[in-house]
């Protein structure tokens, strides 16, 4: 699974690793990263027309798609 989350105001992620293999020789990684959304994003977007908080919600759209 992957191990990204948006967070806002209050709210709070806990990212567990869980990874399996069944072969001898595999190799196996897990990460994880918690950032605010970019100030370069939100501004890139309010100079095409979108309010801060339009610009906000487009971000996190793309994020959950």
């Amino acid at each position: 699974s992957e191990c990204d989350a948006i967070i806002m105001d209050n709210a709070s992620v806990k990212a567990v690793p869980e990874i399996t293999a069944n072969h001898v020789d595999a190799s196996l990684i897990h990460e994880a990263a918690i950032g605010k959304i970019a100030g370069e994003q939100i501004i890139k977007l309010m100079t095409l027309g979108m309010s801060e908080a339009e610009a906000e919600q487009k971000i996190i759209e793309g994020f959950l798609k």
